[in-house]
């Protein structure tokens, strides 16, 4: 009688699941280097003068963006740490300016692009749960 043979590479799930994780993975990967430039560049302009709250928020950036391994997104802890990010990001911006215009700021457009980029990736860590989840609503 003849055993059946398994296959060399275990199937751990769905093409269409790992494509969308990945996915998630990069946009989250982009916005967490779009943020840190972002604010960066604003460091280096002294923008963050007079909003004491934004530096710090944006100094919690900066620890979220050390526990990633070399800046890349590449599991789900890591996209963890990415939404961390990117909720520490969005309280800053909205310390720096609550309608999110940003004008007078240095590097304005750098700091909506960011902004939105962060706010995608808290939409997609929501829509992770479903309709029944207990994850947070981005702000």
């Amino acid at each position: 009688m003849a055993r059946k043979q398994k296959p060399a590479t275990p199937n751990t799930g769905d093409a269409a699941a790992r494509a969308a994780a990945q996915q998630r993975h990069a946009r989250a990967q982009a916005a967490c280097q779009a943020v840190l430039a972002a604010f960066d560049a604003l460091e280096a302009a002294d923008g963050f003068a007079g909003h004491d709250t934004a530096r710090q928020y944006a100094q919690m950036c900066r620890v979220y963006a050390a526990k990633l391994r070399n800046g890349n997104v590449l599991s789900s802890a890591d996209f963890d740490v990415a939404v961390k990010l990117c909720t520490a990001a969005r309280r800053a911006l909205l310390q720096l300016d609550p309608a999110l215009a940003f004008a007078g700021l240095p590097g304005a457009d750098a700091l909506s692009a960011a902004g939105a980029a962060a706010y995608t990736v808290l939409e997609d860590n929501h829509k992770l749960g479903g309709p029944a989840s207990k994850r947070p609503l981005p702000f």
